[in-house]
């Protein structure tokens, strides 16, 4: 398998929690990270008490993310392709480690484990300040949506979110931050329906979209 070049602070900087960090602090992220680690297809990226508890970007091949049930049925729960990330969570806290993640075939993957996180923390107030205040812009995010979800039907609701993305842009047209297809579960919509209401904002005049670069026109 043949391993591509690869940058690692923009690595880090694809984790959505740490997208918005001054670069010096990814810098220091890169630091305890590791990156391209190679799992050969059927092998085990992650498993419950493996050790290896950590944010994990796929940097090449497909994985499966899965539970087991009571009976020991196996329940996928989610395919990941290259750029796909999978863990912010398990950054900060261990007591819900019951997921598995299998290569589907041979594959890399980068990751930040959880002790080498944790310790970074306790060394840097300023990155725990910064991702203090990112979990809280999250937080009014969060909020802002639930009320949308209860107040706007499925176009008004993607409209007011492209918008606020162009906000945060600075600029009407931007790049759409996170896939469609996890844009319509954001929204508690189907993709069919996300795919529906950007088809009927741009014929209604609203948007022009190319791929995911979105430009808002009213």
């Amino acid at each position: 398998m043949t391993i591509q070049q690869h940058d690692e602070l923009n690595c880090i900087s694809h984790v959505p929690i740490f997208k918005n960090l001054p670069v010096d602090l990814r810098r220091d992220l890169v630091h305890i990270s590791t990156h391209q680690q190679f799992f050969k297809k059927g092998s085990l990226i992650h498993a419950p008490g493996d050790g290896r508890l950590s944010v994990m970007s796929l940097d090449s091949g497909r994985a499966k993310v899965y539970s087991l049930s009571p009976d020991g049925h196996e329940q996928v729960l989610s395919l990941m392709q290259k750029g796909d990330i999978n863990g912010e969570e398990n950054l900060f806290d261990t007591e819900n480690d019951d997921l598995f993640i299998e290569a589907l075939e041979d594959s890399t993957a980068c990751s930040i484990n959880y002790a080498d996180f944790q310790d970074l923390l306790l060394k840097s107030p300023e990155l725990s300040l910064h991702l203090l205040n990112e979990f809280g812009k999250r937080l009014v995010s969060a909020q802002k949506n639930a009320m949308r979800r209860n107040s706007l039907e499925a176009g008004p609701r993607l409209y007011a979110s492209l918008q606020d993305y162009a906000d945060e842009a600075g600029s009407a047209t931007f790049t759409l931050p996170l896939k469609k297809k996890d844009l319509a579960s954001l929204l508690g919509i189907t993709p069919e329906t996300l795919s529906r209401e950007f088809s009927k904002l741009k014929k209604d005049g609203y948007i022009a979209a190319k791929g995911k670069q979105i430009t808002i026109l009213k």
